[in-house]
Formats: structure tokens, sequence, C-alpha cells
């Protein structure tokens, strides 16, 4: 005679397993988001030390100037570009060249800031040919990783299907026939 076999039937699941992994379900897909924001690397700087200081009262806190042009919308393919507008807090911002209409941006180097006023020398835009072509200035926050990793590729033609995040702007310029001084 053969010693019995030591097997478990299977039962088909009743209403509450179902019920109890519905919610176990939902509930996971409701906190993933959050688990998300928290687990994945913020692209703003962490900031250790004291505290922050106190915000300025709305009476004393300088308005945010807009991103404007102030060296000639008429440039060489090498110019020298200056404008106004406001550095954002913890950022640094970048300057990228894009033809309208193109899907691509091509990253050129991030501006200097004095108080207000902004700068970009040397700034490469477009190619010999190009004259007469008109190209957009796009301004965009970066943060300290995506600066260090834009940097790597300073002096080549490096181009990226959309920016880092939103531009803070974008201004229009249109190419001469000079080549300029790079």
């Amino acid at each position: 005679m053969s010693a019995p076999e030591n097997t478990r039937t299977r039962r088909p699941w009743g209403a509450a397993q179902w019920t109890f992994l519905g919610v176990v379900l939902a509930a996971l897909i409701g906190v993933t988001p959050a688990l998300l924001d928290r687990l994945l690397p913020d692209d703003a700087p962490t900031v250790t030390g004291s505290s922050p200081p106190p915000a300025a009262s709305p009476s004393t806190s300088p308005s945010p100037v807009a991103f404007q042009l102030t060296s000639a919308t008429q440039v060489p393919q090498c110019a020298d570009l200056t404008g106004y507008g406001t550095k954002p807090p913890g950022r640094e911002v970048g300057l990228f060249i894009q033809v309208p209409g193109d899907s691509k941006y091509y990253w050129e180097k991030i501006i200097t800031f004095d108080g207000d006023a902004w700068r970009a020398d040397r700034v490469v835009i477009g190619a010999p040919a190009d004259a007469g072509k008109d190209f957009n200035l796009v301004f965009v926050p970066m943060s300290v990783q995506a600066v260090v990793e834009f940097k790597k590729h300073d002096g080549t033609p490096y181009a990226v299907d959309n920016p880092p995040v939103t531009p803070l702007t974008t201004l229009r310029v249109t190419r001469t026939t000079n080549l300029g001084s790079c």
C-alpha cells in the first residue's frame, strides 16, 4: 500500500480575495507618482547649511526683468550677444540656437550675468552659407547637473530634441554675411 500524497487542492479566488487585490493595486497606483518624485534626482541643487534668509516683502523685492536683446538683431556667424534679463534663483541660464521650424536645439553655452545684464561671447550662429536666415536664441534655466552635462559639449555642434526644461524666452535674430571673429 502506498502512502497518501501530501497535496493541497487549489480553490478559485473568492470575491474577498479579488477585492483585497484591487484595493492593494489602487493604493500602489495612487502612491507611485509621489514615491518616484522622492526617489528620482531633483534637478534643483541641494542646499545645505543654515536656514534660508527671510523672504523680502513684496514692496522691496525686485521684479524679474524679462529677457531682451540689447545687441543687434542682425548678427554675424560669430556674435557677441548682450541683453537684460533676470537669472532664476539657484539656476544658470543656457543658450541654445534653433532654426525656426527645425526640431533640433543646438547647445551653445552658459550666459554670464552682471546684475540684470547678461552676456554671451563668441556665439556661433549657423554655418557660413546661412546669411539671411532667421535663428532663435533659446534661453533655458538649468540645474547644476544639466550645466555639468551640457558644458561637456562646449565648442562642438551638439543638438538635442528639446531643451532640458521649458525655456525662459526665445529671441529672434537674423544672420548677416559677416562671419565675425570666432
